[in-house]
């Protein structure tokens, strides 16, 4: 069993959209995301996150030479991993609404997955989840003013206002959202399954200048604005404690990540921010 010594959350928020692909499809989407098999929610494997932090640490870490001690070797000499990594999970999700170009919702399902992992982490994770009827919307945070409307449009869906609460958790994790609600179960897992963005693609004939025939495909797409979090622990490895494998991930890990695939074409830039959590 890996031995935890320190534990970190890391929040990513997606400047631009991302695609954590799941591979082919059947469907009318040709290349979907990957999605939790028990919610059909949206997430990013745990492998997938993993790489692309061990990229970024090859290209910007000052001390290269701690890459396979902090990520493992697969080299002959096999060393283990001195860090492991969750599947980054939705924080947030964007949706259009009538009331700005986009809110940010919650559910209580999230919530409480939430605090369990925040549990996990050694951090914080007092306060209530309200209940919330599937035909309305609880007022979590607005950063600009309360929306006097009594109707809160999300996608199709026409929702009442009711009244904000205050869940104290959720106050350093989310600061970007400046209108945050929370919705029910019901209505958040309608929103995540079917209002992801779904872009469309072409392979250009150089000769003609027009599609080549049956380049056409449709790709999944979590949007920009989209909240995730990832959970780090870090142990010794070999020779190197704990606080050097720690400063290692943080110090190269900071400001900006790209995660995904279609690097090449802007997708998959996330802003990154670390909570520190505590020890086993």
């Amino acid at each position: 069993m890996f031995k935890r010594e320190k534990t970190s959350l890391c929040v990513l928020y997606a400047i631009s959209p991302i695609h954590a692909g799941s591979g082919m499809s059947t469907g009318a989407v040709d290349l979907p995301i990957q999605r939790e098999r028990h919610t059909n929610w949206p997430v990013i494997q745990a492998s997938g996150v993993k790489g692309a932090f061990r990229a970024h640490c090859r290209d910007f870490a000052e001390n290269k030479d701690l890459l396979n001690v902090v990520f493992g070797s697969d080299s002959k000499e096999a060393t283990p991993s001195a860090v492991s990594i969750s599947d980054a999970r939705l924080l947030a999700f964007p949706v259009r609404s009538n009331i700005a170009p986009f809110v940010w919702v919650v559910s209580p399902a999230l919530l409480g997955r939430l605090k369990t992992d925040l549990s996990f982490a050694g951090m914080d994770d007092t306060g209530e989840i309200p209940n919330v009827a599937e035909s309305d919307a609880i007022l979590i945070r607005d950063k600009n003013q309360k929306p006097s409307e009594e109707k809160l449009i999300l996608e199709d869906s026409a929702l009442c206002t009711k009244n904000g609460c205050e869940i104290p958790f959720l106050k350093n994790l989310v600061p970007e959202t400046t209108r945050l609600y929370l919705v029910s179960d019901q209505i958040f897992d309608h929103l995540v399954s079917h209002c992801t963005e779904v872009q469309t693609h072409i392979n250009i004939d150089s000769e003609t200048g027009t599609a080549k025939g049956g380049a056409l495909w449709y790709a999944e797409y979590l949007p920009s604005d989209t909240v995730m979090y990832v959970i780090t622990y870090y142990s010794r490895a070999q020779d190197v404690d704990v606080e050097t494998i720690h400063s290692h991930v943080r110090g190269a890990i900071k400001d900006f990540i790209q995660i995904g695939g279609d690097e090449t074409t802007g997708k998959g830039l996330c802003r990154v921010s670390w909570l520190n959590g505590g020890a086993a």
